[in-house]
């Protein structure tokens, strides 16, 4: 998604390039991994098999895959940290059938393992359909047997029994040495995981608990050791069904796919029993954080060409994100894309440890998603010669309603039926909460959409007059919040309806007189705020449209593109940027070119009108109409910077017919873009470099008129 900030609007973009860089006094961080290792067979079903059903393969079953949550951890983590210089330990208990385990972990330390010669590993039974999913039956073996000495020493911790003193002398300092992350699963009995956390705890190192594995309950004890506790949906359900209280309520088997605000409420009801962070994976839907000062985090998922097999998925997924959680250039939300990004490695090959990708792919697969997320926004690609979406000012429906007689103009719906009839207008642009609130949901939005042909462009924040004083400025605390929590709710109307854009314009973020207010404190307030919204939808773009002055706020926080890339400097999130209006940057006494080129990839929106700006206030006039060399310009300096975005109409009809000006506006945007392509390259660089101020003005006519 994208948030734009525009002094009239801010929006969200996570388009953000996991290129990881750890610098030498950050290297070698090493993870240690506890907990299982399988011998997998895999069986091909056409389905999955029903309750008293005999149901035959589909093909040959494959034999001795190295698997079980640990050792596929493991080994994910021992690839991810490579180019770190980290390294991974881990330590299982082996059973006498442990060679293939063996020839898998070669790049782990295993030396503080178990070897039991009397005793089978573990076993995986995984039933695997010609769509990839997968399902599966594990016989613990040595994972279950073989930690007597462990258990010995826990129930002498808990002062149960006395052991011998060879057992009571047991010391786990080597274990820990250079360790700077542990990561547990639920493949191996509870005392194991309670120990090596406790054990954790005491030296300040990091706990991620993955909750796959045993369906048991776990203890407020553990939850309260663990950094982070990683179920993916259904474990989510489970987990929170074993407690008393839920047990009625929760659906164990049940997936919230399409329920974030449910997924959400069960996750903070294990806060509430002690977890800190609660990160559950949600497969195609990406993942969500609950993290332990509230925030509510989201990343998108990946799409890949083909599913084979998701049974090392989530392994997967968690040894990314504590390998990138090690790396402290890493924030939360990039830690959460770079795991999606593994998750979606894992699932394209068979086999939970063979699918275990290098560092190297998934970066290349992040740099996938990337331009997956910018080239939508360009819109389509079925004309080359303008591959946009364009989109209009959907308030401008409302003006001449003389000249329409379908139906009525009262609604949101009634605006977007209006708008369709325009030729070349594609997509719409929202405000929140005026276009939804006491009229239609997000998805009754959509639909309306999918009805008309038309696609959303973006959702544009509008403050409503409770927030005059200020939005992410209010001096009240409390209403500060509220602006923040409404730019979020925006964040998952654009969700809903498809787009990842988010523009934010206040009308009341600034002051009127001098000495009103401290501008340093206002500028952090702005930080901090759009930190949080970037940092909670990393797959979202937040935009600020900055606007020099208004009738509202004679004076804005951020009122010049330069103060605009000053803030997006600070925020220092690859999701937030700028949307430009012309009309704006005129008031500011800015050309537009220019401020195109100063901002460069950081605008992810333009808003495009003209002016005279006699009024000191945005005309709101036609594309070009005024200052067509000016338009020229911007189209050419869009092409120059390789915009991604897409074109939205800030207009003002109220004594033209609507239709007929966005169609005028349409084709004027389409003129001017093929005009910047007809510019002689050659010649403009000699104008340029002369300065020469008569053969740029006929270079602009040339182009215009070729």
């Amino acid at each position: 998604m994208i948030f734009y900030f525009s002094c009239p609007s801010v929006f969200f973009v996570a388009v953000l390039c996991l290129s990881f860089v750890t610098s030498p006094s950050e290297a070698k961080k090493d993870i240690l991994v506890v907990g299982s290792a399988n011998v997998d067979t895999f069986l091909p079903v056409p389905r999955m098999p029903i309750e008293g059903e005999n149901l035959m393969t589909s093909g040959p079953p494959t034999v001795d895959f190295p698997g079980g949550k640990g050792c596929t951890q493991a080994v994910a983590a021992s690839k991810l940290l490579s180019k770190t210089g980290g390294r991974v330990k881990f330590v299982c208990q082996f059973g006498h059938d442990s060679r293939v385990l063996d020839d898998a972990l070669v790049d782990v330390d295993c030396s503080h393992c178990g070897y039991h010669k009397h005793l089978t590993s573990g076993r995986g039974y995984v039933f695997l359909t010609d769509s990839g999913s997968v399902s599966a039956v594990v016989s613990g073996g040595s994972n279950i047997e073989g930690w007597n000495r462990w258990e010995q020493i826990w129930d002498a911790r808990q002062g149960k029994k006395d052991v011998p003193d060879e057992i009571n002398s047991m010391r786990f300092d080597k274990i820990f040495e250079g360790i700077h992350c542990v990561m547990l699963q639920r493949e191996v009995p509870e005392f194991v995981n309670l120990l090596v956390a406790t054990e954790a705890k005491k030296r300040g190192i990091l706990v991620l608990q993955d909750v796959g594995g045993d369906d048991r309950p776990i203890s407020e004890s553990m939850l309260k050791l663990c950094n982070y506790l990683m179920p993916n949906e259904s474990e989510l359900n489970r987990l929170v069904a074993s407690f008393e209280e839920c047990k009625d309520s929760v659906e164990k088997g049940s997936s919230l796919t399409d329920s974030v605000d449910e997924v959400v409420e069960r996750a903070k009801f294990l806060q509430s029993r002690g977890a800190r962070n609660v990160l559950v994976s949600r497969g195609k839907h990406g993942c969500l954080l609950v993290t332990e000062d509230g925030n509510i985090m989201h990343a998108e998922g990946l799409s890949v060409e083909k599913v084979v097999d998701e049974t090392g998925a989530g392994d997967c997924f968690r040894a990314a994100f504590a390998a990138a959680l090690l790396e402290p250039a890493n924030s939360l939300s990039d830690c959460m894309l770079f795991a999606n990004a593994a998750g979606a490695c894992a699932v394209t090959k068979q086999g939970a440890v063979p699918s275990t990708p290098d560092r190297d792919q998934v970066d290349e697969r992040y740099r996938k998603k990337e331009e997956k997320v910018s080239i939508p926004r360009g819109g389509s690609t079925e004309d080359s010669r303008f591959p946009f979406l364009i989109g209009s000012r959907l308030n401008s429906m409302k003006d001449r309603p003389e000249l329409w007689t379908k139906s009525s103009l009262t609604t949101p719906k009634d605006f977007v039926n209006r708008q369709a009839t325009v030729p070349g207008v594609t997509c719409v642009d929202f405000n929140y909460p005026q276009h939804f609130q006491g009229y239609w949901t997000s998805s009754e939005a959509k639909e309306a959409l999918a009805e008309t042909g038309l696609v959303a462009g973006a959702v544009c924040l509008r403050y409503p007059k409770e927030f005059a004083r200020g939005a992410m400025n209010h001096p009240d605390p409390s209403l500060r919040r509220q602006a923040i929590d409404l730019t979020k709710e925006a964040a998952e109307v654009a969700r809903v309806l498809g787009c990842n854009e988010v523009v934010i314009w206040s009308a009341y973020d600034g002051y009127d007189y001098p000495f009103q207010v401290d501008y340093d404190e206002k500028w952090s307030q702005l930080v901090e705020a759009f930190r949080e919204c970037c940092d909670a939808y990393p797959d979202m773009k937040f935009s600020i449209e900055f606007k020099p002055t208004d009738e509202n706020t004679r004076f804005f926080t951020v009122p010049s593109t330069g103060a605009a890339l000053l803030l997006v400097k600070e925020v220092d999130r690859s999701n937030f940027g700028l949307t430009l209006d012309v009309g704006h940057m005129l008031m500011a006494g800015e050309n537009p070119g220019q401020s195109i080129a100063m901002a460069g990839k950081h605008v992810f929106g333009v808003q495009l009108n003209d002016g005279y700006t006699r009024l000191a206030a945005e005309d709101g006039l036609m594309f070009g109409s005024v200052h067509p060399s000016m338009a020229l310009e911007i189209m050419f300096q869009l092409k120059r910077i390789g915009f991604k975005g897409h074109f939205y109409f800030d207009t003002f009809p109220q004594r033209t017919d609507p239709v007929k000006e966005a169609e005028y506006n349409v084709n004027q945007v389409k003129r001017f873009w093929a005009a910047a392509g007809n510019i002689d390259k050659n010649e403009l660089q000699r104008v340029v470099k002369e300065h020469d101020a008569i053969g740029a003005l006929r270079l602009v006519e040339k182009a215009i008129h070729k």
